[in-house]
């Protein structure tokens, strides 16, 4: 059965008009970050690389690197 909070279906629009106005504003400056980003790379970025980055750049999240060590 499906879950009618998010709208007809998960993938739709129709989900982002729970979003409060601040919300709604961030998520459209990282969505067009994102797509700069990709743009800038030439394609060599996959769309959640750009996204990452974008969230980055916003400070949403920390930065990974590969130099970090593992925790065992």
């Amino acid at each position: 059965m499906m879950d009618d909070r998010w709208g007809p279906s998960r993938g739709s629009r129709t989900r982002a008009r729970c979003l409060t106005p601040e919300q709604q504003e961030l998520a459209d400056d990282l969505h067009v970050r994102a797509l700069a980003i990709r743009a800038a790379s030439d394609g060599e970025l996959s769309i959640r690389e750009a996204v990452h980055l974008a969230a980055v750049q916003l400070g949403l999240e920390a930065p990974q690197t590969d130099t970090e060590p593992a925790i065992e």
